[in-house]
C-alpha cells in the first residue's frame, strides 16, 4: 500500500516524535536545530518515517484560525523531512497524550463527536492543514487522532461512524490522493473482545487502513510475545492493511537490552504477519524538572531508544538490522508462502446478543490469545475466521458474509465450543462434508446445536450439573501412534474445579475412533470421519484449562495435539520448523526463497527446519547451522531473536 518516491513498496519503519526538550510542546517551544538533528538521526537509525503531532491546543488556540504561526513551522518540519526523505503521517487531533486530556480553550466542554460547531471547526482545522502540506512528496497518509477514545470517552457507535464518515469524506474531498485512518488504536470490540463506540468493522468503510496500538502486560509471557501476531491476524481480517501504528516499552518497566528485544519481537513478528509496517512510541527520552504529564507519568520519560544525551539505547540499533531484511522481502516480485490453520472467532466476541446468560467468567481475549498462542508455540501459520454477527438493531442483517472452505481453510480450530449462530452451524456441516477438518473442545452448557452428533459422541451431561474429576490432575493415554506421540505414551494434565467451564463432558460411547483416553477408560480426544473431512473432538475444555494453569509442560503437550491434526493437512510442506515458540515467514522468488525464523523464547532455542526438497542450497544464514540430512539442518537461535536464510532449489 505503501510506496516511496520511486514507486517501491515500504514497509513502514519510523517512530512517533516528540523533541527531547520540549515533548508535547514541540510547536510552542520552538527548537529548528533539535528537530534538524532528530530527523537525520532517524534517517541514521534506519527509519523511512515518522508520524508528528499537531498538537491541537497549539494550532487550534482560537476557533476562528489556524495559528499561522504553528503553519509556518510546520513548514520548516516538513522540508527537514523532505530534505532526508523521511516520509510522515501528520496526526491532527491531539487531544489525549501520554496519560492526560488537553483540551483546547474554546471546547467549553461540548462533545467532540456529535456536536456540530465543534465539528465545523475541526474540519476547518484539518483542511487548512491538509492545503498547505498535502503537496509535499513525504505525506505517506494522515491520521486523525491520536488514541481519540482516550480523549472523547464512551460514545455511542452510531455517532463515531457519523463522525468518521463526515471527517474523511472532507479530507477525500480536498486530497483524494493519501490514505486516512483514524488513529483509534484499533481498540474496538473486533481486536479487544470487549464494546466499544469504536467498532472496526464500521469504520473501516471509511478509513484506509487500519493502526494498532498496543502495550501488552500479564503474567504469560507467551501472550506478550504473541500479541503483535495476535492483533494483527485479528486485524487483518476485515479486509484492510494494517500497521503497528504504535508500541514500545520504557526503559524505567525493563532493562535496555530487553527493550531491544521487544523491539525484535515486534519487528520480526509484524513482519511475518502480514502487518505493513512498525511505528515505536517513542524516539526520544526526555528529562523535565516537572512538566506535565510526565511529572505525574514519570515512566513516559523513557520510552525512547534515545537518550536525553543523544547516545543511542541498544534497541536503536535494531532498525537498521531489520531493515536491510524487510526492505527486500516486501518487494512484490516475492510472493509470501502461508499454510493457514484457522482459530474460529464466534461473534459473540465481538458483538454483544441480548440475554447471552454469560457466566462470570469473561477473559474472552485472553482465551483466544492463549488458544493462539498455543497454535504458535506449536509452529503452526495461524489466521483468523470470524462469524458474521447477526445485527439486531441493523434488521437483522449479518456484519459480513463467510464462506468457509477446505481450499481456503483446510483446518478450523474451535477451542470452547460454546455459541455460534445457526447459520454459521450450517456452513460448519457443509464445510466437513466437503473436505473440511475440524477440531472443538467441549464446553459446557454449550448452545451449539448438535454438537454432540457432530462428535459422534453419546454424552451423560446434565442440565444445570457440571462433571469433574475429584482429583488436581488427570492421566491420559494415548492410544496409537499419532504425529509426534507413541502408542501408550503417558500425559498429565491439569484440571480444575473451581468453575463449571472447567468441567468435562463424560462420554457414554462413541461412534469415533479413540486416540487419547483418560485413566479411567473414558475418551479423551476422539477422531471421527464425516463426508469428506474430519472432526476432532476433546472432551475437556483444555484451553480453558490452559488459561487457568502455569503448567508449560502440559501446554506443550496440548500444542502437540495442535501439531498433529495440523499435519493430517500439510503432510509435505515446502519448508517446516520444529522448535517450541519458533515463529517462521517464508518469501518465495521463483526457486529462491528467504525464511526468516524469530525465537519467541526468553531462552535459547534448538530449531530444526525441514525442507522437502531433495536438492537445496542454504545460500546465507544469519546463524551457524548444521546439515543434519539432505532435508534438514539445526542450529540454535538465542532468546527472542532472529534466523534468517536464503535458500535456492536447483
Amino acid at each position: 500500500m505503501f510506496r516511496d518516491k520511486k514507486g517501491n513498496t515500504l514497509f513502514l519503519l519510523g517512530a512517533n516524535y516528540w523533541p527531547s526538550s520540549s515533548a508535547l510542546n514541540m510547536w510552542t517551544e520552538w527548537n529548528p536545530k533539535e528537530i534538524q538533528d532528530d530527523i537525520k538521526r532517524m534517517k541514521d537509525i534506519g527509519m523511512n518515517c515518522c508520524r508528528p503531532f499537531l498538537y491541537m491546543p497549539a494550532f487550534m488556540d482560537s476557533s476562528e484560525r489556524v495559528n499561522a504561526l504553528m503553519i509556518e513551522r510546520l513548514h520548516f518540519f516538513m522540508n527537514q523531512c523532505e530534505s532526508w526523505e523521511l516520509y510522515t503521517f501528520p496526526t491532527f487531533i491531539v487531544g489525549h497524550m501520554s496519560g492526560e486530556d488537553w483540551d483546547v480553550r474554546w471546547g467549553s466542554g461540548a462533545n467532540f463527536i456529535s456536536d456540530s460547531n465543534v465539528i465545523a471547526i475541526t474540519k476547518k482545522y484539518i483542511i487548512s492543514v491538509i492545503k498547505e502540506i498535502k503537496s509535499y512528496s513525504t505525506v505517506l497518509g494522515w491520521l486523525l487522532s491520536n488514541e481519540l477514545p482516550n480523549y472523547v470517552g464512551n460514545q455511542a457507535a452510531a455517532d463515531v461512524e457519523k463522525w468518521a464518515k463526515e471527517i474523511i469524506q472532507t479530507i477525500k474531498d480536498e486530497d483524494p490522493d493519501h490514505p486516512v485512518s483514524i488513529g483509534d488504536g484499533a481498540w474496538g470490540p473486533e481486536i479487544t473482545g470487549e464494546q466499544s463506540g469504536f467498532v472496526l468493522r464500521k469504520l473501516n468503510k471509511y478509513q484506509d487502513f487500519v493502526g494498532l496500538h498496543y502495550y501488552p502486560r500479564g503474567m504469560n509471557p507467551w501472550h506478550h510475545s504473541f500479541t503483535t501476531a495476535f492483533r494483527t491476524r485479528l486485524a487483518r481480517e476485515w479486509n484492510l492493511p494494517v500497521i503497528v501504528e504504535e508500541f514500545g516499552t520504557s526503559t524505567t518497566l525493563c532493562s535496555e537490552k530487553n527493550q531491544a528485544a521487544y523491539y525484535r519481537n515486534v519487528f520480526y513478528s509484524a513482519l511475518i504477519n502480514g502487518a505493513q509496517g512498525t511505528l515505536s512510541w517513542c524516539l526520544n527520552d526526555f528529562d523535565f524538572e516537572n512538566k506535565r504529564p510526565y511529572s505525574h507519568h514519570t515512566y513516559e520519560e523513557r520510552f525512547g531508544i534515545v537518550k536525553t544525551d543523544k547516545t543511542l539505547k541498544p534497541a536503536a540499533e535494531e532498525f537498521q538490522k531489520f531493515k536491510n531484511i524487510a526492505s527486500e522481502l516486501i518487494q512484490l516480485v516475492f510472493q509470501q508462502i502461508e499454510q493457514p490453520a484457522a482459530l474460529f472467532i464466534p461473534s459473540n466476541y465481538y458483538y454483544e446478543y441480548p440475554s447471552q446468560f454469560q457466566p462470570a467468567f469473561k477473559q474472552w481475549y485472553d482465551l483466544y490469545l492463549e488458544t493462539f498462542s498455543l497454535m504458535k508455540r506449536a509452529n503452526l501459520d495461524v489466521t483468523m475466521v470470524f462469524e458474521p454477527a447477526q445485527e439486531l438493531e441493523n434488521n437483522g442483517q449479518f456484519s459480513h458474509e463467510l464462506q468457509i472452505s477446505p481450499e481456503k481453510n483446510p483446518v478450523l480450530f474451535i477451542p470452547r465450543m460454546k455459541l455460534m449462530t445457526k447459520p454459521m452451524r450450517i456452513q460448519i456441516d457443509e464445510y466437513i462434508q466437503n473436505g473440511g477438518k475440524v477440531y472443538f473442545s467441549f464446553a459446557n452448557d454449550s448452545w451449539v446445536l448438535d454438537w454432540d452428533k457432530l462428535a459422534g459422541v453419546e454424552t451423560d451431561c446434565k442440565f444445570g450439573i457440571p462433571d469433574f474429576y475429584n482429583s488436581n490432575s488427570l492421566e491420559i493415554r494415548v492410544k496409537e501412534n499419532w504425529g509426534s506421540f507413541t502408542c501408550g505414551e503417558k500425559l498429565q494434565i491439569p484440571l480444575n474445579n473451581s468453575d463449571p467451564e472447567y468441567s468435562y463432558c463424560l462420554i457414554k460411547k462413541t461412534s469415533g475412533n479413540v486416540i487419547m483416553e483418560d485413566s479411567s477408560g473414558s475418551p479423551f480426544l476422539i477422531e471421527r470421519s464425516v463426508g469428506k473431512g474430519t472432526v476432532y473432538f476433546c472432551t475437556f475444555p483444555i484451553e480453558m484449562l490452559a488459561l487457568a494453569s502455569h503448567n508449560e509442560q502440559w501446554k506443550n503437550t496440548l500444542s502437540r495435539i495442535y501439531g498433529a491434526i495440523n499435519q493430517t493437512v500439510y503432510r509435505d510442506p515446502i519448508f517446516s520448523v520444529e522448535g517450541i515458540g519458533t515463529e517462521m515467514g517464508v518469501w518465495q522468488n521463483d526457486n529462491l526463497y528467504h525464511l526468516v525464523i524469530f525465537n519467541h523464547n526468553w531462552i535459547e532455542q534448538q530449531v530444526v527446519l525441514t525442507s522437502r526438497f531433495s536438492n537445496w542450497t542454504i545460500e546465507q544464514s544469519t546463524v551457524p547451522y548444521v546439515r543434519k540430512d539432505n532435508n534438514q539442518v539445526g542450529f540454535l537461535i538465542n532468546r527472542k531473536s532472529v534466523c534468517h536464510l536464503t535458500v535456492t532449489k536447483h
